[in-house]
């Protein structure tokens, strides 16, 4: 950029009142200015990392660091900005350095959500009572390295980085170009990244290892890893085994990730991770934990969602004394007497498990429950949700309710909930669910996915308004004639609100199957603003979709549906133009009714 060019970019990005306000800051903000070479990202970058500096001293003293870093920026010589850039990661705190990290080493693969969990578990986020309020701090942190123009959020959803400033990511993780292999980091999963070395020499090097590489053994290592602290071998399916003395090489190892692998026992040698503080084995084969686990008494996080873990070992999890989250969802469950020792402790911020029987229900009603799995409990007959969780339900983020062969009713009440996604399935004495103390969509304020199966209730037009559901999927009710109505004498005023309130907001995905006796979706026409699918199977006898006139209009395009062609043609249109909105996606009919029923579950 020309001169003057750069010097409004850089105005634009301090607080332009104090440098106009003295006449020797101006000129050392120029002299600032003129070590980012006219880049308009280093221009940007540290204008934003200047922008809270008001004297002349703190100026000054930026400007010393940046004349001994070493480096001058040379146009177009992309290294050279790599020192101008760490400035702005060196005006950040210790704690959200290492975020920023994290986050830009794995731009692409994670979430916000995603990332904040990520930042909690490696203990950069601590202090926290519950997860919202861990959450909270997450998207506080993100939002301090987007105003530093460090981060950006690509779609809304993911975190990016700028390519400049991933490679500066990189550079700083291996101590400025000092230590190449103090980070390594091998993923060939859909964005590839390579960081370090991964052979086995380089790991004694190494303070953090992470490695996604279809790896099917791990490295016979010689010597110890005194500087690993961080060892994450998620993804690795084909990686069955971990070798005898693997664990005794790395004695200061904080932070062991094992999810998704073929892993389908932890050694006995695992005793040997004395400050372990984060044990992740999501998602593989492991249905037992080892006694041995009891010597790990710095362990704060144990994972353990999607195994074969059923039934936890009396006396293992209560006498770690420093758990703070404790996830076995949806299979795994320890006894009442377990939970109540648990209790004791004080230090439990989140609790995913199952429930086997009404003592279990009673215990976790007590404990900061995040998912809970009620299955097979046969003594429910009116379940409240204020009981779900303590505090209620500020906690629950995942619910599933199956196979309670009494429950008739839901009660809605207390506090809104922070739940996500909700599963009510194979529940077919349910009928109905009852609001006391706010509307659905106060109730439900950020749930996202709601599946409804094997069920009889007699209206879902609660589910209308929820702000942020984005999936509705309702299967096997054998009973249900339409899904969304208003009794008669509220039709008029309904529409009326409806009118400012559209239907399903956020609703993407939408599924309706096996419902023999559906004759109507809904008994008046309804908004999808941003329905991308519909899926319909085996509901004979429905013959109109409730779309209303002009759908669609806020979107370029066509919304898929995926159906019968017979049932298709079937369809009547009270107004011909809205299937020229719309893209049936026809469906093999399935020749064995029986084997769509086994693979829908």
């Amino acid at each position: 950029m020309e001169p003057d060019e750069a010097w409004a970019l850089f105005k634009h990005n301090v607080n332009l009142a104090v440098i106009e306000s003295d006449e020797k800051l101006k000129e050392i903000a120029r002299q600032v200015m003129n070590k980012c070479g006219g880049l308009p990202l280093a221009l940007q970058v540290v204008g934003k990392a200047m922008s809270n500096r008001n004297t002349v001293q703190e100026w000054q003293d930026i400007l010393y660091s940046l004349k001994n870093s070493g480096t001058e920026v040379v146009q177009g010589v992309q290294e050279s900005l790599l020192p101008i850039l760490k400035f702005s990661y060196d005006t950040l705190p210790g704690n959200i350095q290492e975020c920023f990290l994290w986050a830009s080493i794995f731009r692409w693969s994670l979430s916000k959500d995603s990332l904040s969990k990520l930042w909690m578990r490696l203990g950069l986020i601590n202090n926290f009572d519950n997860l919202q309020q861990a959450y909270r701090t997450g998207r506080q942190i993100f939002k301090k390295l987007e105003e530093s123009s460090l981060l950006y959020s690509s779609n809304d959803y993911y975190v990016d980085s700028h390519d400049v400033i991933y490679e500066m990511a990189v550079w700083i993780a291996s101590d400025c170009g000092r230590n190449m292999n103090k980070w390594i980091v091998k993923s060939n999963g859909v964005f590839k990244v390579e960081v370090g070395s991964s052979n086995a020499e380089n790991w004694r090097f190494a303070s953090r290892v992470i490695i996604s590489d279809w790896v099917e053994h791990l490295p016979i290592l010689s010597h110890q890893c005194s500087d690993l602290s961080c060892l994450i071998l998620g993804n690795n399916h084909m990686l069955k085994n971990i070798h005898k003395g693997f664990f005794r090489q790395m004695p200061n190892l904080t932070y062991l990730d094992l999810s998704r692998t073929g892993i389908e026992e932890l050694p006995k040698e695992i005793k040997c991770l004395v400050n372990l503080q984060y044990l992740n084995i999501k998602f593989t084969r492991i249905s037992s934990l080892p006694k041995e686990l009891v010597y790990l008494k710095k362990l704060q996080y144990l994972l353990c969602s999607y195994t074969k873990l059923s039934k936890v070992e009396n006396g293992l999890m209560s006498r770690l004394h420093n758990l703070k989250v404790i996830d076995t969802y949806p299979y795994g469950w320890v006894e009442s007497k377990e939970l109540k020792l648990l209790k004791k402790h004080n230090s439990i911020k989140a609790i995913g498990m199952r429930v086997v029987s009404e003592k279990v229900f009673q215990q976790l009603s007590c404990l900061p429950t995040t998912r809970l799995y009620l299955a097979n409990v046969d003594n429910f007959i009116s379940l409240s949700f204020d009981a779900l969780s303590c505090k209620d339900n500020e906690f629950l983020e995942e619910l599933k309710i199956r196979s309670c062969p009494q429950l008739k009713e839901l009660v809605m009440n207390g506090r809104k909930t922070h739940l996500n996604d909700l599963t009510i399935r194979n529940v077919e004495k349910l009928h109905n669910i009852i609001w006391t103390d706010l509307s659905p969509p106060e109730y439900f304020h950020v749930l996202e996915k709601l599946y409804i199966s094997e069920c009889n209730l007699d209206n879902l037009a609660w589910v209308l308004h929820l702000p942020c559901l984005s999936l509705l999927e309702i299967k096997n009710c054998a009973e249900i004639e339409t899904l969304f109505y208003y009794e008669e004498e509220r039709e008029i005023q309904q529409q009326e609100v409806s009118k400012h309130r559209p239907t399903f907001p956020a609703l993407l995905f939408l599924t309706i199957k096996k419902l023999p006796k559906l004759v109507s979706i809904s008994n008046f026409a309804l908004d999808f603003p941003k329905l991308l699918s519909l899926t319909v199977s085996r509901c004979p006898n429905l013959k109109k979709l409730p779309f209303k006139s002009g759908i669609n209009n806020n979107n370029q395009r066509k919304i898929k549906i995926d159906c019968a062609k017979e049932w298709w043609e079937s369809l009547e249109w009270d107004d011909a133009t809205i299937p020229s909105h719309l893209q049936p996606h026809f469906l093999s009919e399935c020749m064995f009714p029986w084997m769509e029923d086994l693979l829908d579950g």
